[in-house]
């Protein structure tokens, strides 16, 4: 009984996946002329990721607060101490290198956008 619901299931599957319609192609004038593909605003780029940059950077400000905390007050954190040392030494490098490399794109970008 199973098997030839299975085998029924089957074929009909087989079947409504033959008979799905086909996307026509489009009618539309526009679409059949060449489209020209926009310029990327490569000012726009820059300050995105200038900000990016700002905001990495005013995270690596935060985790080296909390790692200076750290430092002078590391008897509070008890056992689990060196492991918070280590995920926020590991954020804070993370952070630089976050900041670091948004910066090279702005610098990229408004290189680019002088070009033009």
């Amino acid at each position: 009984m199973k098997t030839k619901i299975f085998f029924t299931s089957l074929v009909i599957l087989i079947f409504l996946a033959f008979i799905t319609p086909v996307h026509a192609e489009s009618q539309n004038p526009v679409d059949t002329k060449v489209k020209t593909i926009a310029s990327p605003d490569h000012n726009k780029l820059a300050e995105y990721y200038e900000n990016e940059a700002k905001e990495m950077s005013l995270k690596v400000e935060e985790q080296k607060k909390l790692l200076h905390e750290y430092d002078i007050h590391s008897y509070y954190y008890g056992r689990e101490g060196q492991d918070f040392q280590a995920h926020h030494e590991a954020l804070l490098d993370k952070y630089e290198k976050a900041a670091e490399r948004n910066s090279e794109m702005a610098a990229a970008h408004r290189k680019m956008a002088k070009k033009r």
